[in-house]
């Protein structure tokens, strides 16, 4: 493996938001946050506000992120945006204490959660002798599918976006089908719909704390739309791919959304909804009688797989990229020199992961814990995060930022507001583990100085030339394809 080696640009729009779909579209949707989203709402209409405002507030976000990918279109995503905006005087503890709560915390126990999950629907899908003969079998599944997933992204980009890209289509198709089949079985089930607005004897003010609720549970399952800021090295035209898949993505993404979201209180209504974690196999089970949840195993499946496979495709090039910039860590540094991928830190992310999944002994519940401690943590860094944003549009001459934020300074905001909600619903509703999630962070501080991680290549320098060569290299390349392609055309066209 070789310094020169560089990550390969082999992905196109479509790519990226194949990426984004199929990581957000997890297993939430199908699962229990539906329901206790309308446990807090009895209303239609704020339940599906709920889902539109989430919608909103993603696309904010993803606007932020896109401008940052334009502007450093790096492998370390957040890691990158942290490290230029907040390394001062040689330190650079705050990017330090991101990796070290994504690497060892959020991205190993949200990945081994998909993973468990891919196990048990599996499990119910196969024979019962043949699993009874196992010992621990959702163990074993959710082992596999990382290794299969790791192996796949170090066959090369390629490799990794024809899987992702392919269960995405699948995903999609299950929840449009769900969505048109809903639809054609709805005659008779419209009266469900009630109460579309005000339940009997509630005032609109007091309607406010649940609605507030909603959106800390919606914001969740919205939850992943940032992962394309770690494949921004890879994109063929980062500048302009990267707020294209964004939008197209986030926007798909919210549609579908809404739609099942609509059925499922068709067919059930708010109150009905609100008690049942499983509305996807409820509604298939009453379609299809018991195949119907057998068939939804597997959608369940095919979700959590997908998942998996974006955050480990992802969380590969976000180490690569922190090990770029800490010579503690040149060794994770280097690329594939055939298949051009970040073949060590997808190795280490296995190891790290692995770990974890031993250490659940098959317990989906203890590693859900371990996600709750992190929670407030999580969306403090991307309240950072977008404050960064601010920091270089202050400091950046607006000539130089390939893509600016739409309704700047507008967006950002309310991107910090619902930040500041969902931190603060993180210690309102679990309280002692946002507590624990916090002192986890903090061991990360000792250890930074304890290992001297970091001597960064530079401080609180926000235009770096580099950057801006990087850019203007990158648009002069994308130029010339674009009219070498053109040529390419007009040249078949006259034969």
């Amino acid at each position: 493996m070789t310094d020169h080696v560089k990550l390969k640009k082999d992905l196109s729009w479509w790519d990226c938001s194949g990426i984004i779909v199929g990581i957000i579209l997890g297993t939430g949707i199908f699962s229990a946050f539906p329901g206790l989203i309308a446990k807090y709402n009895t209303s239609t209409f704020i339940i599906l506000l709920a889902w539109v405002a989430g919608g909103i507030f993603a696309w904010f976000g993803a606007m932020c992120y896109a401008e940052l990918s334009s502007l450093f279109p790096h492998a370390g995503g957040d890691y990158t945006f942290l490290h230029k905006a907040y390394s001062l005087k040689g330190e650079n503890v705050v990017s330090f204490l991101f990796g070290w709560s994504q690497i060892f915390v959020i991205r190993p126990a949200s990945i081994v959660i998909l993973a468990l999950i891919f196990g048990r629907e599996l499990q119910n899908i196969l024979p019962a002798q043949m699993v009874s003969a196992m010992w621990f079998p959702s163990f074993f599944f959710a082992l596999a599918l990382l290794a299969g997933v790791t192996f796949i992204n170090i066959l090369g980009i390629s490799a990794g976006k024809f899987t992702q890209n392919t269960i995405t289509i699948i995903k999609i198709l299950i929840i449009v089908f769900l969505i048109v089949y809903g639809l054609i079985k709805a005659q008779g089930v419209e009266t469900n719909f009630a109460p579309m607005f005000l339940p009997e004897g509630k005032t609109f003010w007091q309607m406010i704390p649940g609605f507030f609720s909603a959106i800390v549970l919606v914001m969740w399952v919205y939850g992943g739309w940032n992962e394309a800021a770690y494949i921004a090295e890879e994109v063929k035209n980062p500048h302009h791919d990267i707020p294209k898949a964004l939008f197209m993505g986030i926007f798909g993404v919210a549609i579908l959304y809404i739609g099942l979201n609509y059925i499922f209180l068709l067919h059930f209504s708010p109150s009905g909804l609100a008690n049942t974690y499983t509305p996807s196999s409820d509604l298939m089970s009453a379609w299809f009688s018991s195949r119907g949840r057998v068939i939804m195993s597997s959608i369940v499946m095919i979700s959590a797989a997908g998942a998996v496979n974006g955050l480990v495709m992802t969380g590969g090039r976000m180490s690569y990229g922190i090990a770029k910039h800490s010579p503690s860590l040149k060794y994770f540094s280097k690329l594939h020199p055939k298949f051009k991928t970040p073949v060590k830190p997808l190795l280490a992310n296995f190891l790290i992961t692995a770990v974890v999944l031993i250490s659940s002994r098959g317990d989906i519940s203890s590693i859900e814990n371990l996600t709750f401690y992190t929670a407030g943590v999580y969306w403090y860094f991307f309240a950072l995060v977008v404050i960064s944003l601010i920091i270089f549009r202050v400091k950046i001459k607006e000539a130089d930022i390939p893509f600016k934020v739409p309704l700047y300074p507008f967006a950002p905001i309310v991107f910090l507001f619902v930040s500041g909600v969902l931190i603060w619903g993180a210690f309102d509703y679990k309280p002692f583990e946002t507590l624990i999630g916090i002192s986890i962070l903090t061991i990360g501080i000792p250890i930074y100085y304890l290992i001297n991680f970091n001597k960064p290549d530079n401080t609180l320098h926000l235009g770096p030339k580099d950057d801006r060569r990087i850019n203007t290299d990158d648009r002069r390349q994308n130029k010339e394809e674009r009219r070498k392609s053109d040529l390419g055309r007009q040249s078949s066209e006259e034969i």
